[in-house]
């Protein structure tokens, strides 16, 4: 009971401060029912509501055994991991309240929540690529990704370490976190809810699905998948050299020349500004930095002298100085130039 009650002292303090989940998982829901009074009976349907939304999202994170736990959580508990109630239709009447909701839950928290507790693993180094290798013997054969069988997945391994100049390039681990999460065919289709279950439990900076199809004694067919990114077929043929050794190699030179598209771009402009935040305690601070290394244009933060509720950092980021102000406020910070100083304030 004293874990649960430090972890939500500790999420507590994150919703005081105003920190954003950068990925929230939804669920729908429907609820009926029936008390001494409609004011009674709309209290009861909502919080059953937000057991059933967060239910439903866990199960797409963890096992059967985990979310059993998650249901001992009490009203009280529960409702923390609540960010936004949607009604999309509702009706009451004397003694009854029916609705139908959209429920987000604030997925920061229950990560968070779950890394404490065990019921997922942790990750300690998030991949700068991360690859996701799927195997069919034909086109129209299942798809395997941590199953028996897949070749692909094993080629990859078995060549170590892969990089392409300084990108590193990483194959996706077998765990039960993610095993629990996802399947080969969810992976396969990646849409928006797919990418984002895997980002949050990874922490990969890009992921890319590549689909590698037996169309031959010699041959394999590449379908490469980037989320927002289109597909990309490549052919690989070999009558000498190991098949999958030169998948690899094709493979790693098409995401190496995308990256570097994108690296180019983002840095046609670069540039570092001498910034001043003011903060009530060190973990306004922490928080802050938190905010800006998500920012996508801030390349690198440089803490300098910290005095009483100041401190002074680099900031080194990609393009203008009114492309970053207005990024920052996107992300709910401003950025303003007073006496000789850029200052950076939290807007929440």
């Amino acid at each position: 009971m004293k874990k649960i009650f430090f972890n939500f002292l500790l999420m507590s303090f994150f919703l005081a401060h105003g920190l954003h989940a950068e990925v929230s998982f939804e669920a729908g829901v429907s609820i009926n029912k029936e008390a001494e009074n409609a004011s009674v009976a709309k209290n009861e349907a909502i919080k059953e509501a937000y057991r059933q939304a967060l239910l439903k999202v866990a199960e797409r994170l963890t096992t059967k055994e985990n979310v059993e736990k998650m249901n001992t959580l009490t009203d009280e508990q529960l409702v923390h991991f609540i960010s936004e109630t949607i009604v999309m239709a509702e009706k009451s009447t004397k003694t009854g309240y029916i609705a139908d909701l959209n429920i987000k839950i604030n997925g920061d928290l229950l990560k968070q929540y779950m890394i404490e507790n065990d019921m997922i693993s942790v990750v300690t180094t998030p991949s700068e690529v991360l690859i996701v290798p799927l195997y069919s013997d034909t086109e129209y054969d299942g798809k395997v990704l941590f199953e028996d069988g897949n070749i692909w997945r094993s080629a990859l391994l078995q060549k170590g370490e892969i990089k392409a100049g300084s990108l590193q390039i990483d194959v996706i681990e077998d765990s039960p976190t993610i095993r629990a999460a996802i399947d080969a065919d969810m992976f396969h289709e990646m849409n928006n809810a797919v990418y984002e279950k895997l980002q949050f439990l990874t922490q990969a900076k890009k992921i890319y699905v590549v689909h590698a199809v037996k169309a031959g004694q010699n041959t394999l067919v590449l379908v490469i998948k980037k989320y927002n990114g289109g597909e990309k077929r490549i052919l690989v043929s070999s009558e000498n050299e190991d098949l999958f050794e030169k998948a690899i190699s094709e493979m790693v030179s098409y995401i190496a020349s995308i990256e570097e598209e994108k690296d180019i771009a983002q840095s046609a402009y670069k540039s570092k500004i001498k910034a001043v935040f003011e903060y009530k305690s060190l973990k306004d601070w922490l928080l802050l930095q938190q905010k800006l290394n998500s920012v996508s244009v801030i390349k690198k933060i440089e803490t300098g002298a910290m005095e009483k509720g100041r401190v002074l950092f680099d900031v080194d980021f990609s393009g203008t100085i009114e492309n970053l102000t207005d990024i920052l406020k996107e992300n709910r910070l401003s950025l303003e130039f007073k006496n000789g100083n850029y200052i950076i304030e939290n807007e929440d």
